[in-house]
Parts: structure tokens; C-alpha cells; sequence
């Protein structure tokens, strides 16, 4: 965990100096240029900050703490998100009498492609995650680990709220590509092959 967050740390602080960089070089050329220039990009790069509501509010309902953390580089109409998430999945959602306690750690790597311009409206992305599970057998109370290895492909909408603040409803569907699964006597637990997720993320962009 505190390797996750050093990552994150580190990224943030490369990518504030090019965004900085980038600032300053914008706004010399802005100068030159004349502001009826409607096609030109407001702003060309950026880095950004998210988080998800999803995994905090439905860990919370099975007692649970949950967390989701995004760090997002944006370069004209693209952007590349790092994801970390944990979070407990409600026994009553995993459609299984045999486990309980399904607790996931997701890493998640994710590009995005907006029909925009400044990071805002609709976008499209699909990426690559790697779900680390922790499940709970009630045949013999034992913790067992399994890893997913998932394709997601996903969209969603961007509004700015005040500058570039903003909330980010989205929604996206999971393919499990690695078969593993975790067998406990004639008791057998395996992620669905496709998992769909609809959530709210809050957001700001330098």
C-alpha cells in the first residue's frame, strides 16, 4: 500500500512540473494568437485528480472501509488514468451461499479519448486491470487469494462544476480474461466472466 501511494505521489509531482511547464508556454503563445480562434485547444495538457464513490459507499454497507484514488495525465482530446481501488463486495451481490467477505484491491491502467476539447463531455476509454481478491470459504472459515486479470472498455460524461472542478458520472463493463477460480470441497467460487459498474467520480484538473 504505501509503495501505491509513493507511486502515486511521484506521478503527481512529475506530472504538476510539465503541466506548469506547459502553463507558461500556453500562455506566451496566447499572446500572438487572436482569441476568435475558436478551434484552437483552450487547454493542450493537463494532469488531474479523481475519486470513485462507488467503492467507499458499497464497502460501507458490508461494514467495511473502501478507497479509490485516480491520477490522469490529459494531452489535447486524450487522456491515461493510474487507478487504485479497495473495496468489500455485499455478500448478497455475489450471488454465492458458500463464500463471503470478497474483498478486492483493483490497479487499473486506462485510456480515454474525448469528443471535446478541455476535458470536458463525453469520452471513451478501455484499458487493462489486475483484481487482487481475498475470499472467506464458510465451509472451514479460511481466507483464500485469487487474481483476475480483466479488458474493461467503458464512457462517461464530465461536467465542470466551478473552473475545473467537476463530477464525472460513468459506467463500464469488465471481461475476466484468466480463469482461476477457488474450490473449498464440492464448493467452488469463480468471478463472472463479465461484470458491469455504473458509479460518480468527483474530480479536478490543473
Amino acid at each position: 500500500m504505501k509503495k501505491h501511494i509513493f507511486l502515486i505521489v511521484a506521478l503527481f509531482c512529475v506530472a504538476r512540473t510539465i503541466s506548469a511547464q506547459s502553463d507558461l508556454s500556453e500562455a506566451s503563445s496566447q499572446k500572438q494568437t487572436h482569441k476568435s480562434q475558436t478551434d484552437s485547444f483552450k487547454i493542450k495538457q493537463t494532469v488531474g485528480v479523481a475519486i470513485d464513490l462507488l467503492p467507499p459507499i458499497m464497502s460501507a454497507t458490508a461494514g467495511n472501509i473502501g478507497y479509490s484514488a485516480q491520477l490522469w495525465y490529459g494531452y489535447k482530446k486524450f487522456r491515461i488514468r493510474g487507478v487504485i481501488a479497495g473495496f468489500t463486495m455485499p455478500d448478497k451481490l455475489m450471488g454465492n451461499e458458500d463464500f463471503k467477505d470478497l474483498n478486492t484491491t483493483a490497479t487499473a491502467l486506462i485510456f480515454d479519448y474525448f469528443l471535446r476539447n478541455n476535458f470536458k463531455g463525453w469520452w471513451f476509454g478501455t484499458g487493462v486491470e489486475m483484481w487482487n481478491n481475498t475470499i472467506n470459504s464458510k465451509t472451514n472459515n479460511q481466507d483464500y487469494d485469487f487474481k483476475d486479470y480483466v479488458a474493461t472498455a467503458g464512457s462517461g460524461y464530465i461536467f465542470k462544476v466551478y473552473k475545473n472542478f467537476y463530477i464525472e458520472p460513468w459506467g463500464a463493463v469488465h471481461c475476466i480474461l484468466n480463469d482461476e477460480k477457488v474450490t473449498v470441497g464440492e464448493a467452488e467460487y469463480k468471478t463472472k466472466k463479465f461484470q458491469g459498474e455504473v458509479s460518480l467520480k468527483v474530480g479536478w484538473h490543473f
